[in-house]
């Protein structure tokens, strides 16, 4: 009785385990979307409004391998492309500022 329990708990403890850690690894490589409630989290961005007044913005990231990625930022009303590598980033391209009304038409 003990032992069939115990050998039920030796195949299941590590199938569940990994399961999980296979869970955990595809959200960190984004191939598994996070559910509602993490969009709740301090750290999760929310969406922009037109009531925030921030000259930062996060349009875009794409990642290109691990360690690496590139993102699109728009900073007073210029974009720019930066590229991130371990613990260096790097401006890549920039763009000219908006003029007000194509401002009025991206916003």
């Amino acid at each position: 009785m003990l032992g069939e329990f115990l050998l039920r708990l030796a195949v299941a403890l590590p199938l569940v385990c990994g399961l999980a850690a296979l869970c955990l690894w595809s959200v960190k490589r984004g191939w598994l979307p996070m559910p509602g409630f993490a969009l709740r989290s301090p750290h999760a961005t929310a969406p922009r409004t037109a009531r925030d007044s921030s000259p930062l913005d996060l349009i875009a990231t794409r990642s290109l391998g691990p360690g690496a990625r590139l993102a699109v930022v728009r900073f007073d009303g210029r974009d720019h492309l930066v590229g991130q590598s371990g613990a260096a980033m790097i401006l890549i391209a920039s763009t000219a500022p908006l003029q007000p009304e194509q401002a009025a038409c991206v916003s």
